[in-house]
């Protein structure tokens, strides 16, 4: 008998043996987030046991350095962050790339100045307040390019969000730049006013304002099985809160121990991408981006053209299939400018489409397509 044959023997005879063994455990698997309503679909997941085989343990993590070492270390495989922080994080050496989009700005965050700022133009000199190398920073960074502004033309105290709105408040900066709820105080000062928001800004036609589902590279490598279930229950969690927004809203808010009031007021300024919207964000097959396929009940802003296209991505579309490639490549060059980096790493080496395009090929789009907007329900 052939070494061949004896090989297929000896695999048929442990493949028997394995159907007489007990089930195996459910792997574990952790996560990290931010106590934030766009990040908790994955309470959905626990309380719904939609992960398969999966043992997900969901930790709070609100400090980027704490994370980026768990990621690092692989303690913590998985971790939510904003876009732009996980092209810092790869550019500083954390083995870890994107998956998916699981979420964008649109209308949470929100540029709130005194009154003698009337448009950017007045920007040059003020001082304003926001963290370093999270969203809101790399916000004001292409708003000043946009602009034709040096980068270096304002005073950036760097503060935490609620920090940031308690400054302003006081008096100590001329704008917030921030996000809902933290926002919504700085409006408290005495003839302070909304200049622009995300949703009027329209970040959300090249994702300048973009969450991410990012992993360590190891693990998805010798897990990407585990890797395609996490990500899979993802869309499954978040398609299972469009249809029931009621009840998906009470998990969150119990599970996060937020007031219902502020799950609604933050769901209201953001957009829970679907599966279709990822595979449009990274160019996948037919796949649409969100602003090609905004949800029928979320406001429009007006119909003048952003010009992002134009002015940070050399005349390129400002709504197209596949941009997030170049909004990755966009981030890393603009905070080498600000000198928040020495180096960017290239989208290439940052973004994974593998997940997604497994996902794809089993037909995942179909399955979990609901474009319901579930900030409605806060009107």
């Amino acid at each position: 008998m052939s070494k061949l044959k004896n090989t297929k023997r000896a695999l048929g005879a442990l493949c028997a043996i394995g159907l007489m063994t007990p089930v195996q455990a459910a792997e574990d698997v952790d996560i990290a987030i931010i106590s934030f309503s766009p990040y908790a679909p994955w309470y959905i997941v626990q309380e719904k046991e939609m992960a398969k085989d999966i043992n997900l343990n969901i930790r709070i993590i609100e400090d980027i350095t704490s994370k980026n070492a768990a990621l690092t270390s692989g303690t913590v495989p998985c971790m939510m962050n904003t876009l732009d922080s996980v092209v810092v994080a790869r550019a500083s050496n954390i083995p870890i790339s994107v998956l998916a989009i699981p979420a964008m700005s649109y209308g949470l965050d929100e540029m709130v100045v005194d009154n003698s700022i009337n448009s950017v133009a007045d920007f040059p000199g003020k001082i304003f307040g926001a963290d370093y190398a999270f969203l809101n920073h790399m916000w004001m960074l292409v708003t000043l390019k946009a602009a034709g502004i040096p980068l270096d033309a304002m005073d950036h105290r760097i503060m935490l969000p609620q920090d940031s709105a308690a400054a302003f408040v006081s008096g100590g900066l001329d704008i917030d730049v921030n996000y809902i709820p933290f926002s919504t105080q700085s409006q408290s000062r005495t003839n302070s006013k909304v200049l622009k928001t995300s949703l009027t800004d329209k970040t959300w036609e090249r994702g300048l304002i973009s969450e991410s589902i990012a992993c360590n590279d190891t693990w998805i490598a010798e897990k990407p099985e585990t890797a395609k279930e996490l990500v899979r229950a993802w869309f499954e969690a978040v398609d299972w809160w469009k249809k029931n927004p009621e009840e998906g809203n009470e998990i969150i808010s119990r599970r996060l121990d937020w007031p219902l009031a502020d799950v609604k007021l933050t769901q209201k300024g953001a957009v829970m991408l679907n599966f279709d919207q990822n595979l449009g964000a990274y160019g996948i097959g037919e796949g649409k981006p969100l602003c090609q396929s905004l949800p029928k009940e979320a406001p429009v802003p007006s119909t003048k053209a952003s010009g992002w296209g134009d002015r940070l991505f050399g005349g390129r579309p400002d709504c197209e299939a596949g941009y997030l490639a170049a909004t990755w490549d966009m981030f890393g060059a603009l905070y080498q400018e600000a000198d928040v980096l020495e180096s960017a790493v290239p989208a290439s080496d940052g973004m994974d489409a593998s997940i997604l395009e497994a996902l794809n090929a089993d037909g995942l789009g179909a399955e979990y397509s609901s474009n319901a907007w579930i900030g409605r329900v806060s009107d």
